[in-house]
């Protein structure tokens, strides 16, 4: 900035002089706005430093602003003094103006002088401060005292026609050499951090330009005149800016500081008093707040509030083969793989010792609360990774859910580790519920699963076939492949009990791949024995659909048991379409491409809508059994069933029923417009290798 006025004091400088002593430039109403302007910044340097006053605040800061309260007034009889103005005590005149205006300048400069070389040290008390405003008023009113009155005591410092006197001119450069010597100060400080040394550099630099116009000025209306005026205004806000942040600002920033810093002990205060030192987590005390907090707010049996109680199984031996320092070292790494591995709305908790907890709300079903502590298992089954040593660690878990276990954090806490020490008496890294209820309903689904597993494997899932056909001629168009289970000591499960128990753990995937492919192989058989049956229909789970490798499965399906892909019909679920439909629709563009056939099955039972299936490039409607069933005993079974095919047929696609049982359900729906149909009239699901005979018997 200083540069740039510079710049600009230079370019006033090279005009023509013409332009100089153009009496146009600065009238008396600019002069005495500019001189108000000026006043004003002037009594507010004073205000602000004055108003701020505390302990500890430089001594500078009061000084300056009692300097600016004696050049304020200073200024004001100058301005009121200037020629055009009226009557200030005495006729106002320029010589008169120039007394008072030099006064001021030079108070200024040698205001700025004594603070670049006065320490900047605090006040000691407030006693200073009313003897500096009394000095300073007293050496304003001595000086109205001869400007008003003794104005022969003054040299002559502006002659009309001529312009300034020498007297006035080498008072100029006195002050400028003042302000130069402050100047200097200032740059050999501008590194300090008790003031800003830099802003009073910049505002002494430009009190030095506007000098520099006050000492070549011929007529007190000319462009000189109002440039170092424009200048002078300019420093007096730059001195009231530095003043404003060292008294204001900056105090308000340092009680920011101060509060930001109270505000963190605080939180080191909660972090000791609610967290565990040695892990971070949440310890007991937050624990039983926050359970409170949840028993509270989410009561009843829909909401239920879970606790877990987790205790490290043989931790003793880890401390003491190893020591405390990495005994302490696993803790901290099972409280944080429990951190980041559970849903973040779980508490985890250090409960102390070697034992943690782990606080759930949100869980509805007794599945949804038994998947928790295996996913606790799952989480700590890889070793850890401690001292460049890997130590395997395992937990036992109680689990407790409130209401039923309790409606108090410290009964809740006591069940959840009672059951704890269940699971340690039936083998350790396990986990058993306090309710026995509940524990058996999630044992005899934990049982089913572990036995659904060894199923697949032990080749106990088999193959049943229904047979489909066309109502009209009664010609078979396929067979429907339906996965049953004999369990060797439970007989024969029905699907019902663990396609979705399947599904839920994920075992759908492999149990569908294995159905695929049976499915394939025998109807390349069935060909291959010359048994008319045009295709098999598989149904498909939406975890298979969603399954990025279910293209896979199936073509190499197709491939091993040389069968065409349009020997194979996949049915689909409308659950399974509507979710993440971008990409099942891909999968099935593809699927169709191949030219396997797709069908929808259950139509109507689950979100049916003309805007999905325009997009899916299916081949058939399956209309469901409990609408076939509801055609003669249900008002609207009847219309429900003709909206169906009419609906199918206007997009082009074929319709089965499902569940046909009598023959006045078959000949009404060949009525309709339904072309295929399956159904304990037409033929019951029956293994594969009855199937061959069941044809025969139906053609003869």
């Amino acid at each position: 900035m200083v540069l740039v006025l510079g710049v600009v004091l230079l370019a006033v400088w090279l005009a023509p002089p013409s332009v100089h002593s153009s009496a146009d430039w600065f009238p008396v109403a600019l002069h005495a706005i500019c001189e108000i302007f000026a006043i004003t910044v002037a009594v507010l340097v004073f205000a602000v430093t004055w108003h701020s006053y505390r302990p500890g605040q430089p001594s500078n800061l009061l000084l300056l602003g009692c300097a600016f309260l004696s050049i304020a007034l200073l200024d004001l009889a100058h301005v009121l003094s200037y020629k055009g103005m009226p009557v200030f005590v005495t006729p106002a005149s320029p010589e008169k103006a120039i007394d008072f205006w030099l006064v001021s300048r030079a108070l200024t400069a040698a205001t700025l002088l004594l603070i670049s070389v006065r320490s900047w040290r605090p006040l000691t008390s407030r006693t200073p401060r009313l003897p500096m405003l009394l000095t300073a008023l007293t050496m304003v009113a001595m000086v109205y005292v001869f400007g008003l009155f003794f104005p022969e005591a003054w040299p002559p410092t502006f002659i009309d026609g001529s312009g300034l006197t020498p007297f006035k001119i080498a008072m100029e450069w006195a002050i400028i050499g003042l302000l130069a010597i402050a100047a200097v100060c200032f740059w050999h400080a501008r590194q300090s951090r008790a003031y800003d040394a830099n802003g009073l550099l910049a505002a002494t630099l430009i009190s030095i330009l506007a000098e520099l116009c006050f000492t070549a000025y011929h007529n007190v209306n000319g462009l000189y005149s109002l440039t170092g005026h424009l200048y002078k205004v300019l420093s007096y806000g730059l001195i009231y800016r530095i003043v404003f942040v060292s008294s204001v600002r900056e105090p308000y920033e340092r009680l920011a500081i101060e509060i930001a810093d109270r505000q963190a002990a605080e939180k080191r205060i909660e972090v000791m008093s609610f967290y565990d030192a040695l892990t971070g987590l949440p310890n007991l005390v937050l624990l039983q707040d926050r359970i409170l907090q949840a028993l509270v707010s989410v009561r009843g049996d829909d909401n239920p509030v879970v606790l877990l109680f987790l205790d490290v199984d043989a931790f003793k031996l880890v401390n003491d083969s190893l020591g405390h320092a990495h005994g302490d070292n696993l803790l901290r790494a099972i409280g944080e793989r429990l951190r980041e591995g559970l849903p973040a709305t779980a508490t985890v908790c250090r409960y102390g010792g070697d034992e943690f907890a782990v606080l759930l709300t949100g869980l509805t079903n007794a599945d949804d609360i038994a998947s928790v502590p295996q996913t606790i298992l799952d989480l700590l089954a890889a070793p850890f990774q401690i001292g460049g040593q890997a130590i395997a660690a395992s937990v036992s878990i109680g689990v407790a859910v409130a209401p039923h276990d309790g409606d108090a954090p410290a009964e809740l806490l006591r069940n959840a580790e009672t059951a704890m020490y269940k699971a340690k008496q039936a083998g350790r890294k396990t986990w058993r519920f306090y309710s026995a209820a509940m524990n058996l309903e999630v044992s005899e689904r934990l049982q089913l699963l572990n036995s659904l597993r060894q199923a697949i494997d032990q080749h106990e899932l088999t193959l049943h076939y229904q047979l489909q056909f066309e109502l009209g001629s009664g010609r078979i168009v396929g067979a429907e492949a339906l996965v049953r289970w004999e369990h060797p000591t439970q007989g024969l499960i029905s699907p019902d009990r663990f396609i979705t128990a399947a599904e839920e753990s994920g075992l759908i995937v492999p149990m569908g791949d294995w159905i695929i492919q049976q499915a394939c192989r025998q109807a390349a058989q069935w060909r291959a024995n010359g048994l008319d049956i045009p295709r098999v229909a598989v149904n498909l789970s939406p975890v298979q659909l969603h399954h990025h490798s279910l293209e896979a499965v199936i073509k190499r399906a197709l491939s091993d048991a040389s069968l065409p892909a349009s020997a194979l019909e996949l049915e689909l679920t409308e659950s399974s379409l509507i979710e993440d439909t971008e990409q099942v629709l891909a999968t099935l563009i593809s699927l169709k491409s191949y030219g396997i056939k797709l069908s929808i099955d259950d139509f109507g039972t689950g979100y049916s809508s003309l805007a999905y299936l325009r997009r899916l490039p299916v081949d058939t409607l399956k209309i469901d059994q409990s609408f076939v069933r509801g055609m003669t005993s249900a008002a609207d079974g009847h219309a429900i069933v003709e909206a169906i095919i009419q609906m199918a047929r206007s997009l082009g696609l074929e319709t089965l029923a499902e569940g046909i049982e009598d023959q006045c359900t078959a000949d009404e729906l060949l009525r309709l417009g339904c072309e295929l149909g399956q159904g304990y009239l037409l033929a019951r699901p029956v293994p594969a290798e009855v199937i061959p005979a069941l044809v025969r018997r139906l053609r003869g």
